[in-house]
């Protein structure tokens, strides 16, 4: 994992907890000044909603809580416990839902807020609760877009949940105000605040929900994930892409195919593109690189010879090189050569440069014996994940029957591997 992502959780954590922290102080200040203004001037209905804050208060606390302890990792949970945020955001939905079916209860009440105070008095507390309404909409506006750049479900849900507590403010001032003129209207838009916040409270129940079962990472996500991806210039193919959302995470599962000989190669390629993948997106925990071989339907196989056609049992020694283009799945020649060894005459390392030719050739598969194990052409070979089809007798007797076996033996693993 790249610096700078560990640097990126160290921040989000910090900025994510100083707004919690402050959202639960803030629900405090909201609790205490809705009681005070509602003795103030005997509405019930907001000394009521005063009550109702203190259920923000534990909220904010319980989200606060969920985060601070989502980010411990032990023997028995390695990813972490990140989904207690998505719990923690369940459970601040509920509250939201239940908010609305509070509100659309006390449309139904029997009784009417009491109003003792005079005018004066129930206008400067309607002035003083549309003020704290602005100010507590632009700090929800500004956690929910903190949430959204560092994919806090936490952040997001206590956003909603103070803009649900601000409707039934509002309410309140509607009441207040209505009530002065003698109207009968908060119930109205009372009703459309609850559409609102049901709306709200079932949104936000849905995406914690699909992110504690696991839903995969987003279609936006994903192709820009694929993009990154198809950057690389041995990347053929895509497999697929998993991922699934913890909390503010996400854990990747990636399956690449890649137009490489080599293992080492392949593997040093792939852990290039984790590290890219966790530079470039920043809220990745994990990542795993899954490499796999292109399936190729045509070949290259190649068959060492001495000067009499037999199968050359010293690799560095062969007279030619016998080069067929065989299609697997039709088990037929499409191409044939004979290639004369250029290195024959090298007093030392022939053999390695050989197969170092036959390597920038493209042969993927060399017809040989039991001799060449352990050699320097071998390693080389190996080295670049090239195939060995060992045979007992040097004689080739039949061509076509020799390619047939080889045929099999490859085209039948390969659909295995497919299936």
């Amino acid at each position: 994992m790249q610096q700078a992502n560990i640097d990126y959780k160290k921040e989000s954590k910090k900025v994510i907890n100083k707004l919690l922290i402050a959202s639960t102080f803030i629900n405090l200040a909201l609790m205490i000044i809705k009681y005070v203004l509602g003795r103030w001037i005997g509405n019930i209905a907001l000394q009521a909603d005063a009550l109702h804050s203190s259920l923000d208060v534990l909220s904010s606390i319980i989200v606060f809580s969920a985060m601070f302890f989502s980010y411990k990792k032990s023997e028995k949970f390695p990813f972490g416990l990140y989904k207690l945020e998505n719990i923690a955001s369940g459970f601040v939905s509920l509250l939201i839902i239940l908010t609305a079916f509070e509100i659309g209860y006390n449309l139904f009440e029997k009784y009417k807020p009491a109003h003792t105070s005079v005018l004066n008095n129930q206008l400067i507390v309607a002035g003083i609760l549309f003020f704290v309404i602005i100010l507590m909409y632009l700090y929800s506006k500004y956690e929910k877009k903190i949430g959204i750049q560092y994919s806090s479900s936490g952040l997001i849900s206590d956003a909603e949940h103070i803009k649900s507590d601000l409707f039934s403010i509002f309410i309140i001032i509607c009441s207040i105000i209505f009530s002065i003129f003698g109207l009968d209207i908060d119930k109205y838009v009372a009703i459309v605040i609850v559409i609102i916040i049901l709306h709200s409270g079932f949104e936000l129940l849905k995406n914690s929900t699909l992110a504690l079962l696991d839903i995969n990472v987003d279609k936006k996500t994903i192709d820009a994930i694929k993009q990154e991806i198809s950057q690389f210039e041995h990347v053929n193919e895509i497999t697929s892409i998993k991922g699934r959302k913890s909390g503010r995470f996400m854990l990747l599962e990636i399956i690449v195919k890649l137009d490489m000989a080599s293992f080492e190669e392949a593997h040093k390629l792939s852990s290039q593109i984790e590290q890219r993948i966790y530079e470039k997106f920043p809220n990745v925990d994990n990542v795993i690189v899954h490499y796999e071989p292109i399936k190729k339907e045509i070949i290259k196989i190649c068959i060492p010879q001495t000067k009499y056609d037999q199968i050359s049992e010293h690799f560095g020694n062969s007279s030619s090189f016998l080069i067929i283009d065989y299609d697997l799945s039709k088990q037929k020649i499409l191409n044939k050569q004979q290639k004369p060894n250029d290195f024959l005459e090298l007093k030392e390392k022939k053999g390695i440069q050989t197969a170092l030719y036959l390597v920038k050739e493209g042969v993927d598969i060399i017809v040989t014996t039991k001799h060449i194990e352990n050699t320097g052409p071998y390693f080389v070979f190996k080295t670049h994940n090239k195939k060995f089809y060992i045979v007992d007798n040097v004689q080739i007797d039949n061509l076509e029957e020799l390619l047939k076996k080889i045929s099999n033996k490859i085209y039948v693993k390969q659909m295995v591997e497919k299936t």
